[in-house]
């Protein structure tokens, strides 16, 4: 079943994160706690809109955005999304989207956008499931913690 988030979700979307993150291809070492305090982040303001999947009580589906305007009209950004390492590849993460899909839509939003990781599975999970690459769009980063102040 897929629900909204509600704050006693905490503990239980971290694990997720966590797991989903741990595991290959990202091999990301988030703790517990500071997967809480990404999710607390990411669901504490007004604009936040997050979901979880639950299946027999156990939490094992988490995605957290919001919803801002944009030009064309409100989007609701996809800030994090993940299903826990053990439960992949059994129609979760599908069953999330569509869901947040059918609830903006619900709510007049008009488009859903994220980023990720090119050449990694979750590019072609979003593919299969109805997103597509923007060609006149990219992601730029810069890392400010190593740079030299002058």
């Amino acid at each position: 079943m897929v629900r909204s988030y509600e704050p006693r979700d905490l503990q239980a979307c971290a694990a997720v994160f966590c797991s989903a993150f741990g595991a290959a291809p990202w091999n990301e070492q988030w703790t517990q706690s500071l997967a809480e305090t990404r999710i607390s982040e990411l669901t504490g303001t007004a604009l936040s809109a997050a979901f979880v999947y639950e299946e027999a009580g156990r939490i094992c589906g988490f995605a957290a955005g919001r919803v801002v305007t944009y030009l064309y009209g409100r989007e609701y950004v996809i800030d994090e999304f993940c299903v826990a390492a053990d439960a992949q590849g059994q129609g979760i993460g599908t069953k999330l989207l569509s869901y947040i899909a059918d609830t903006m839509r619900a709510d007049g939003v008009a488009s859903i956008c994220l980023q990720t990781t090119r050449g990694y599975p979750s590019e072609k999970f979003y593919l299969k499931n109805g997103f597509q690459t923007a060609p006149n769009m990219l992601t730029m980063y810069r890392t400010l913690r190593d740079e030299q102040k002058s």
